[in-house]
């Protein structure tokens, strides 16, 4: 699979994906919090939770961008 039709394909295909997920997540938070009828508790308690996802994820993603660098296993092949 290291044809360069592949991964120009898989590229444009993670493109067209992420770009869809960001602007559809766009469009749902600007729906949430300006033109939702939902009360300002609902609004803080629902956002405290994708905050604290997001936290997390970011905290997980940074040990694995700082563990990449030493893992004596990277280059094995299986």
């Amino acid at each position: 699979m290291n044809d360069s039709e592949t991964k120009v394909s898989e590229g444009i295909g993670w493109l067209l994906f992420v770009g869809a997920l960001l602007i559809l997540s766009g469009m749902g938070i600007y729906a949430f919090v300006i033109e939702s009828d939902i009360g300002l508790l609902e609004k803080l308690l629902v956002s405290a939770i994708y905050l604290g996802l997001g936290v997390l994820f970011l905290s997980v993603l940074r040990q694995r961008l700082i563990e990449r660098k030493t893992d004596k296993y990277k280059d094995v092949e299986i």
